[in-house]
């Protein structure tokens, strides 16, 4: 067969591949396929016989030149010998000398096909097996090779190679891979291992993954590994990766997207260099206050002990420390900070190995007495770091918790830099005082659930924290450019091994020298970076969906302090149906139970799922729901519930630790029923029985509202493929041939697989502008007629037989 690709005419391949395809559904990345022969007549599709067990992905970067394996195995589960066909959609600027297909160990040929007859393929293969996810890879090249034939249960190991140089954009380089790895009517198909190595990167800064909660391994200022895996079926269409490369010694790199007619979004990421002298490592006063009253007996008091002998291993030649201990009352260490050396870090072993628990809890007590020993001595202007961790309520001395945080506010050290860091240990502390005190004490707080190891945890932890190579941090963007909402502000320390991520929108774009500055031992650093840009429009969308996680946080923890103000709740509201950010006052958008199953209306009409309480709400037949009126009822009423929460238990640390994710996040995954698409947000409202009995899901623009009209376009028609020619609208359509787009101009846009229902609806009456459906191009030569242009199956067979095989 590869003797026969290699000289085959572009007809004849096309022809070939066709055939194959239409046995069964394809899938957007890789298409493995039974093609037995001859073809059966057209019906509802069937599960086909190969079922990925492993999908592994290694990038080797080499300066800008990257080399990338996809080794894939595949098993056929099926009972008779199978053979296909792998298509592949290549990177524009991949080396096509590099291109290798191996299986098992025999390499086999293929080729490259150009763009316009790999669009013409797609685009035959979107209108023959309804699989809309193809539309993304419009225009792009496409490898294509014969797959060794697999014998009923055997397996076969496909191995793919190509090189492609690394593209650099504002300073920043981009790496991207294909993950859409579920292929329609396979087997449950494998989570994806992905390793990229990076070397030879001079000034290696900072290193970036929006879309995956990736691994980074720094192995020098040069180098760096990154591995991630993904879940099973993910619906990921790619892993991002961005790194940037610097002379100074902290690095910083901005992306950034403007919508048209918005405020545009940025994401600043700073990051230092790896190797750090010590004179370059700030010099910090250390206290840890622990809790050691009767409920931290046992386990939970040997993992405190060895949490805070990690902590005294781990400091740093010119910090000072202090350990103090509460109950009933207090004891301390030692009266007063102490240098760090070795008589001084063994003798604070000895001391934590002879701490006991028992007692009750005196909170107020322990938290001044650690402020206090920040307050005196030389350098009581360094910065000051206080560890709190505590297992329970107040129970002793002062109980109020307002009373408490009016305390601490009021013993402050005035002249150090403080960072008061919080641990609740189990569920039966105060959330809300944990959290106040943190927040307004320069710091953060964490939680240690019962099922995790203090020590683990703690660990962890102190690894980000332990080498500051910069406090008091502010960034300036120049006179001319007006940033607004900035989270987080302020700025916390930079550490060494760390990256600080600084999101925030902006006026106008535009290029500008960037200012960072900062302390270092009481002297300060100050780094201007010019040539910074702001685009004026487009860019990176992911980078708006970060900026709203991290505003959806702020806005949960004002809701908490201050009750469920309904301006609030609507904000987080418009946030999540704008962005696609599942939180804990929207779950509504993406509960299954709340959807009734799939139905098929009179005369094969496709509608919506209704039910009562449901999202259809009996919308007519085919037509979508607004979401905004029953996600605004639910948002108030889930307000209002956690309003009456305890501010202790399991509730409680879990509404607080979703806080804290919210306003630290830097990657933003899909939910399961919520699709963030080139700028859009769509929902999963149910699923509808297709022409041939299939099950599709139904999707639907955040944007839509109940009083707009739609213009409803059949899915693979001329109309279709005219709208899929602007890349925003291809990639919006390429979620499911059953869906509800927004256009800008207010007009909605159902695409849908039934003629019928296409044929029924009147034309709209409504102010928007209608779609005119815009000239399909002429297919590529060599391409197969379409549906539209053929009267059926028979045409079809007729010219295949007369045209290419006869």
């Amino acid at each position: 067969m590869s003797t026969i690709l290699s000289r085959a005419s572009g007809r004849l391949a096309l022809a070939i591949l066709l055939l194959l395809l239409f046995s069964a559904p394809v899938a957007a990345q890789h298409i493995i396929i039974d093609p037995p022969f001859p073809p059966p007549p057209p019906g509802p599709p069937v599960p086909g016989p190969i079922q990925i067990e492993e999908y592994r992905v290694e990038a080797h970067v080499d300066g800008p030149a990257a080399q990338v394996r996809v080794t894939q195995l595949f098993r056929n589960q099926s009972g008779q010998t199978v053979e296909g066909r792998f298509v592949f959609p290549l990177p524009p600027n991949a080396a096509v000398s590099d291109l290798q297909m191996r299986v098992d160990d025999q390499v086999l040929e293929g080729r490259l096909l150009p763009a316009d007859e790999a669009r013409a393929i797609y685009e035959q293969i979107v209108r023959q097996q309804r699989d809309p996810a193809l539309l993304q890879y419009l225009g792009q090249g496409l490898f294509q090779t014969n797959v060794f034939p697999i014998p009923p249960g055997a397996t076969r190991t496909v191995q793919f190679q190509y090189s492609q140089l690394v593209e650099q954009s504002g300073g920043l380089y981009h790496f991207r891979f294909p993950l859409r790895a579920q292929p329609a009517g396979m087997g449950s198909a494998a989570p994806v291992s992905l390793e990229v190595e990076l070397v030879n990167q001079p000034g290696l800064r900072t290193l970036y993954s929006p879309n995956h909660e990736a691994r980074v391994e720094r192995t020098s200022d040069t180098s760096a590994r990154v591995t991630m895996q993904s879940k099973a079926a993910t619906q990921d269409p790619a892993f991002d990766l961005f790194w940037g490369v610097s002379e100074e010694a902290i690095g910083i790199n901005i992306l950034s997207y403007r919508p048209a007619g918005e405020d545009g979004f940025f994401v600043l990421l700073a990051s230092p260099q790896l190797d750090v002298g010590e004179t370059e490592v700030v010099a910090r006063d250390i206290v840890v206050v622990l809790d050691v009253s009767g409920s931290m007996e046992g386990e939970k008091m040997e993992q405190a002990r060895r949490a805070v002998d990690y902590i005294i291993d781990h400091l740093n030649a010119e910090d000072r420390f202090n350990i103090i201990s509460f109950s009933t009352g207090v004891r301390l260490w030692s009266s007063a900070l102490q240098p760090v050396n070795a008589e001084t870090k063994a003798d604070a072993h000895v001391w934590v190995s002879r701490l006991q628990a028992g007692g009750s809890t005196d909170i107020n007590r322990g938290l001044l007495e650690g402020l206090a020993q920040l307050q005196t001595g030389e350098g009581a202007a360094r910065p000051a770091y206080l560890l709190f961790f505590t297992d329970g309520l107040p129970t002793q001395g002062e109980t109020d918790p307002w009373r408490i945080l009016e305390n601490a506010r009021t013993n402050a050290p005035a002249q150090a830099s403080l960072r008061l860091f919080t641990f609740g240990v189990g569920y039966d502390v105060n959330t809300q005082l944990l959290d106040t005190l943190s927040d307004e004490l320069g710091g953060r707080s964490s939680y240690v659930l019962p099922e995790e190891r203090i020590d683990e945890a703690v660990s962890q932890f102190y690894q980000g924290i332990q080498t500051p190579v910069l406090t008091n941090v502010t960034v300036d963007f120049g006179g001319e450019m007006v940033i607004d909402e900035q989270y987080p502000y302020p700025l916390p320390d930079l550490f060494a091994g760390e990256q600080l991520v600084v999101v925030g929108r902006y006026r106008e774009g535009g290029r500008t020298s960037v200012t960072l500055r900062g302390e270092v031992n009481e002297a300060t650093y100050v780094v201007e970076y010019p040539g910074q840009e702001l685009v004026q429009a487009g860019g990176e969308p992911f980078v708006a969906r970060i900026w709203a996680n991290r505003k959806i946080g702020v806005l949960m923890e004002e809701i908490r302090r201050n009750g469920p103000d309904p301006e609030l709740v609507d904000a987080i509201v418009d946030l999540s149906l704008q962005y696609g950010i599942v939180t804990p006052y929207t779950a509504y958008l993406v509960e299954e139970p709340n959807l009734a199953g799939p139905v098929m209306a009179p005369e094969g009409v496709p509608a919506m799922p209704g039910g009562e309480g449901g999202m259809g709400g009996g919308a007519p037949a085919g037509a979508p729901a607004d979401m905004r009126p029953a996600a605004e009822a639910y948002a108030a009423a889930e307000a209002a519930r956690m309003a009456e929460m305890p501010a202790s238990g399991a509730p409680a640390v879990e509404a607080s630790e979703a806080q804290n994710d919210f306003q630290a996040a830097v990657t933003v995954e899909d939910a399961e029923q919520m699709r963030y698409v080139s700028g859009k947000t769509f929902v999963r409202q149910g699923m509808v029985t297709g022409p041939q009995g299939e099950m599709l899901e139904f999707w639907v623009d955040t944007a839509y509202r109940s009083e707009y009209g739609l213009s409803w376009v059949l899915f693979g028609s001329d109309a279709y493929f005219a709208l899929a020619q602007d890349p925003a609208m291809a990639a919006w359509l390429s979620l499911s041939p059953e869906m509800v787009v927004v256009l800008p101009e207010g007009q909605a846009i159902r695409i849908t697989t039934s003629e019928a229902a296409v044929s029924q609806q009147p034309v709209p009456q409504t102010s928007a502008t209608p779609v005119a459906p815009l000239p399909t191009p002429a297919p590529a030569e060599g391409t197969a007629p379409s549906e539209e242009t053929e009267s059926g199956w028979g045409a079809f067979w007729s010219w295949l037989w007369d045209e290419v095989i006869r």
